[in-house]
């Protein structure tokens, strides 16, 4: 019985030492000044303070950022129009590679494909999106597959022509989507990552959502299945199902914002738990973060929301535990901490920390 109590109490001793008490996230920004940089931030899993690790200026208005699948990488999208590649070092340490031209005006978002082997980037202004090789040192080559997008929306002052918002692969790789905020549209292709050719989907060219709703960012389920697209004018998420060819259906769509709620307000970032089992969407001038249970059937059941401290939410993130929820306000320029519980998708507010000049955008290191 002793030697088992042992065994059990080295055994958990080792548990406690091997989880992590810190995680380190990176920030992009849209300022183009001097505070213009790729900011490297570490949270504290004990308490939820955060501190200030690096900061790396070898890009102009970095705002969207991401990282490739083994995190050895980090790809970001800038106000000169162009994709840049970083190469992930000790402690999250960033050292500059090479870029590429956006193939657009004004580079919104950027993704990786699950292979590692592809980058992906909306351009909001000129309605377009590229597909970008990546060489085997992280760099990126000349893009290989690039789109420009036709037609506009009934709201004539947003969408006059089309507005290309987030560019995401599909978690087994094949597809991507592109969600276009001036024709209510979510297009859809299929992806060769080996070869790098990207082709309009056979079986659906794309998604249509209810007129004027504006499509923004999208996020998919960790299964595949379940697609949510967040739509930013009418403040609405939607729900889709997703089929075995890369066919998008909805389920259903939700108000995010109260029904009462009459105040200028834009829908802003959609992100999954990690535990597969919440979905959060950010409005910008009600000024809040939703969550949602993701049912079995991939709807969603309301659970609660977060406003305390919060202002202009552009992004959001979570910790790889899930146990924290960072945001960032654009009004006030700064970061705040929410802890989040992972049984009811419950939100805390914690504090209001770290000045940071227009933080738009959250990627942890696992």
């Amino acid at each position: 019985m002793k030697l088992t109590l042992l065994i059990l109490s080295i055994a958990l001793a080792a548990t406690a030492q091997a989880q992590p008490s810190t995680a380190r996230f990176y920030v992009g920004t849209g300022t183009k000044g001097p505070e213009s940089a790729i900011t490297l931030c570490e949270l504290n899993l004990k308490d939820g303070t955060m501190s200030i690790v690096d900061t790396f200026h070898s890009v102009q208005g970095p705002g969207y950022v991401s990282l490739s699948p083994d995190q050895k990488y980090l790809y970001s999208v800038n106000q000169d129009h162009t994709i840049a590649a970083f190469a992930v070092g000790k402690g999250g340490t960033l050292t500059y590679l090479d870029k590429q031209p956006a193939e657009g005006v004004n580079p919104c978002h950027v993704s990786v494909h699950p292979s590692g082997k592809m980058a992906f980037l909306a351009n909001y202004t000129s309605g377009t999106w590229a597909a970008y090789p990546i060489a085997a040192n992280g760099g990126v080559e000349a893009a290989s597959a690039t789109f420009t997008f036709t037609g506009s929306g009934p709201d004539k002052s947003r969408q006059e022509k089309p507005h290309a918002h987030c560019a995401m692969p599909s978690p087994n790789g094949k597809y991507v989507y592109i969600s276009d905020l001036g024709t209510d549209r979510l297009m859809n292709y299929v992806v060769d990552a080996k070869s790098g050719k990207v082709s309009p989907n056979p079986a659906q060219n794309y998604f249509s959502t209810q007129p004027g709703a504006g499509p923004r960012h999208l996020t998919f389920h960790p299964s595949g299945r379940y697609l949510y697209l967040l739509n930013e004018m009418k403040a609405t998420l939607t729900v889709c199902a997703v089929d075995a060819n890369g066919v998008v259906k909805e389920i259903e769509t939700v108000n995010t914002v109260p029904a009462d709620f009459s105040g200028k307000n834009t829908a802003a970032a959609v992100h999954v738990h990690p535990n597969g089992k919440f979905v959060y969407a950010s409005n910008r001038g009600y000024n809040a973060i939703h969550a949602y249970e993701i049912q079995k059937d991939g709807s969603l059941k309301s659970a609660g929301e977060a406003r305390e401290g919060i202002s202009t939410p552009r992004d959001f993130n979570f910790d790889p535990s899930g146990r924290y929820m960072v945001v960032g306000n654009q009004t006030t320029n700064d970061l705040v901490v929410y802890k989040v519980d992972p049984k009811t998708g419950g939100m805390t507010f914690l504090s209001k920390s770290i000045s940071l000049k227009d933080p738009i955008c959250f990627v942890f290191l696992k």
